[in-house]
């Protein structure tokens, strides 16, 4: 971790934010959700970041993948509120597991438990008051219209509270497990990996 070189260090983040942004563009859809609610396993490498160099590698990645899409890609509603929404979304996952392994070297139940509570909580908060209010905002679309592209995938969103409550934040619950279940174990392993190399260039 910290034997790397400052021109180390920053090689690798940048790698990993490049392999962060080919796979942003491979998205998928989910079964039973709005289409315009895409997974994708952009945030891995981030998390690889986080737990090999730290939380902040991890949230830098995260805000250089979004940098480059938006640069590239724009955004459907003009300013960059999906970009943004992500890099909080991301930040917020590989960053509090990332700070939970490099404070206590390890992870257990009650890190995860912590990391998706405080995540899942952040993420109402922010869709709520912030993410979903500017899309419609910019889009120029009223609440009750917003929601019904919800409450046709779930009858259970009658209005925005419960859109949030009932079809935005298990659908971050889906994209939280699915990365943690693929990129913890792999980051785990690959800093077993790396560490003994690490302890030859210290010495």
């Amino acid at each position: 971790m910290t034997s790397l070189s400052k021109l180390q260090r920053m090689t690798t983040i940048g790698v990993l934010s490049a392999i962060s942004v080919v796979l942003y563009y491979f998205k998928f859809p989910v079964p039973f959700f709005p289409p315009f609610l895409t997974l994708d396993i952009s945030d891995i490498p981030a998390l690889v970041g986080a737990i090999t160099l730290g939380p902040v590698a991890g949230i830098l990645i995260q805000f250089l993948k979004n940098i480059v899409d938006y640069i590239s890609h724009g955004s459907y509603v003009g300013l960059p509120v999906g970009q943004i929404a992500n890099f909080l979304s991301g930040a917020l996952m590989v960053g509090l597991i990332g700070a939970f392994y490099h404070v206590r070297k390890r992870l257990d139940t009650g890190s995860y438990l912590v990391s998706v509570l405080v995540f899942i909580t952040s993420m109402y908060l922010l869709n709520y008051y912030f993410i979903l209010p500017s899309i419609m905002g910019l889009l120029g679309v009223s609440e009750a219209q917003y929601v019904q592209g919800f409450t046709q995938f779930n009858p259970l969103a009658t209005d925005f509270r419960t859109a949030v409550l009932f079809v935005i934040i298990p659908f971050n619950l889906i994209k939280i497990a699915m990365v943690y279940s693929i990129g913890i174990p792999f980051s785990l392993r690959l800093q077993r990996i790396l560490q003994p190399e690490r302890k030859k260039v210290a010495a």
